[in-house]
């Protein structure tokens, strides 16, 4: 028998798991590493698309549901525009808008930012029986929650071909973030058959769209230095909107990099979101380039302390790594010292969370 599949956008946000117990919602989980993330019930139960209970009485009563939470294209424009009139530092893009909403520390904060949320996937359940995709959509919309529209069941590759073009094509005119589509197989026990990969389902695939680009030009060149000493280039480039988000700063990624492109100071370029989401020069114009223009030259002296820069030599490659990093050692070089204090508290780390609270009039 044919195949069937149901094909989905692929949304730019943040994955949840909703449970509920009894029809109401009891915890709210993000996905995290796929089997330990945070609990941010308290400000799920701010979002007016989600149901703290399910409608009807057709639900077993344990069910764990999957979403993925968004923030629509203009209320994240809305949202940065508040923050700049402010003087507060502007989000990236709409995901991390999202995901910085949801884990807020005042539930009141994330009502303000208008977040919806689209549910694609049944996770745990009790006494549900349902044999396919393409009818748990059916069936999750019929207790209240909401499903992509633009999800649609599918039957043949170049159907899966036709969906994805139309779906990068329309792109723009989505009101919400997507950045490919994904393609499942319908039947839960051919799901069963294919099995998983080690980080992945073997019965699903995502496509991602092509990654937007503009033209733009460097204004200058500068260095960062990492905490492992690492001195990494980063083109200051003219403000240009890529994918709905002004880019002013380019990854340069390295010394070697630079040479390879050629890449100078005052060059027009064109600049690509990487995966949508870090910028970086995919190449030069050279028939704008200025006759005057010079070539880059990398220092081989740390633009923080003035220590000599090396290269330093990889035993596995039997060659000198393409980073020049700074020779100081310990905390002698001041952007290192500061670089790794703030790995050291950073969620990765100890994840040392500063609050502040600003006195009161009485005080």
């Amino acid at each position: 028998s044919k195949t069937s599949y149901v094909a989905e956008p692929k949304i730019d946000g943040l994955g949840v798991s909703l449970i509920y117990e009894n029809g109401n919602l009891i915890r709210a989980l993000t996905r995290g590493d796929g089997s330990t993330g945070e609990d941010i019930t308290h400000n799920i139960k701010t979002i007016n698309a989600i149901p703290m209970i399910l409608r009807g009485k057709n639900y077993p009563n344990f069910i764990e549901i999957r979403g993925e939470i968004f923030m629509l294209k203009s209320d994240f424009t809305s949202l940065n525009e508040v923050r700049s009139q402010n003087d507060e530092k502007l989000f990236a893009n709409a995901r991390n808008a999202a995901a910085g909403s949801v884990r807020q520390l005042d539930p009141h904060i994330t009502a303000k930012r208008n977040l919806s949320i689209f549910c694609y996937e049944l996770g745990a359940s009790k006494g549900l029986d349902t044999s396919n995709h393409w009818d748990m959509l059916l069936y999750l919309k019929s207790i209240g929650l909401p499903v992509s529209p633009l999800a649609k069941k599918i039957d043949s590759i170049d159907s899966m071909i036709s969906y994805h073009r139309d779906l990068e094509h329309k792109r723009e005119s989505i009101p919400y973030e997507i950045d490919g589509s994904v393609i499942k197989v319908d039947n839960y026990a051919l799901r069963s058959k294919l099995g998983e990969r080690a980080r992945s389902p073997r019965w699903a695939i995502a496509a991602k769209f092509k990654s937007k680009n503009a033209e733009t030009q460097i204004i200058d060149i500068v260095l960062q230095v990492g905490r492992t000493g690492a001195i990494t280039p980063v083109a200051k480039v003219q403000p240009v909107t890529v994918g709905g988000v002004v880019v002013s700063n380019a990854t340069l990624h390295n010394e070697d990099e630079i040479n390879r492109k050629d890449i100078r100071i005052g060059d027009t370029v064109k600049v690509e979101r990487a995966g949508d989401v870090i910028p970086h020069i995919i190449s030069v114009d050279l028939k704008k380039r200025n006759d005057k223009s010079q070539k880059f030259i990398f220092p081989t002296k740390c633009p923080s302390c003035g220590s000599k820069t090396i290269k330093e030599f990889n035993l596995i490659t039997k060659k000198k790594d393409a980073v020049r990093r700074c020779s100081s050692e310990g905390f002698e070089c001041k952007r290192i010292a500061i670089e790794k204090i703030k790995h050291f508290v950073s969620k990765d780390a100890f994840n040392i969370c500063l609050l502040y609270t600003s006195p009161s009039p009485r005080d």
